[in-house]
């Protein structure tokens, strides 16, 4: 949903156009990104952190960092890219900050009931179980995973947003993939 007070253009601009507008001091440009980019940013940082409101924290201090330090963004990665890593390191940050016990992931919801309330119940229990599954991986393993079955992305871009080779990531996603199916093997 658009602020009625927002540039309407800005709601279309791609993200090249938005960040240089951002650069330029436009606050609703910044907000644009912030609106485009902050619901995937918080699922991603919700499934690292397993918790909503470190999640939202993280979200919130990654999005100033990017406010900040978007004179510096030269464009190498994708916006989308660079978001995604500075979220990840603001998740590191908070955690090592905290330094929590792992707990068990909520399930969420799968987009809505089928109709069929048996189905509903199964779909819910294994998305449960996926969520337990993936809280055992190994935080590597997990971020890898969530990046490019969950958030699609290709494995250079992966690779960016974790500072890594992209060897590594097959690496990494070749080992959560045998250790997920391992666990979820009850559901096949």
């Amino acid at each position: 949903m658009i602020d009625r007070l927002m540039d309407p253009a800005l709601a279309s601009a791609d993200d090249a156009e938005l960040v240089r507008r951002a650069r330029l001091g436009d606050r609703q440009a910044f907000e644009a990104i912030a609106r485009r980019h902050g619901p995937v940013m918080y699922r991603f940082a919700r499934r690292v952190l397993l918790d909503d409101g470190d999640a939202e924290e993280a979200v919130q201090d990654a999005l100033l960092a990017a406010w900040l330090n978007l004179p510096d963004f030269r464009g190498d990665a994708a916006l989308r890219t660079w978001l995604f890593r500075l979220t990840l390191n603001k998740a590191h940050n908070l955690r090592r900050k905290r330094r929590p016990e792992p707990r068990e992931a909520a399930a969420e919801g799968l987009g809505g009931p089928t109709g069929d309330p048996a189905r509903d119940i199964i779909e819910n229990e294994l998305v449960v179980a996926l969520d337990a599954a993936l809280t055992t991986l190994p935080e590597a393993q997990r971020v890898a995973w969530l990046l490019r079955e969950v958030d699609e992305l290709a494995y250079e871009e992966i690779a960016a947003i974790m500072h890594t080779s992209r060897d590594v990531v097959r690496g990494l996603l070749h080992r959560a993939r045998r250790k997920l199916a391992e666990r979820l093997e009850p559901w096949r």
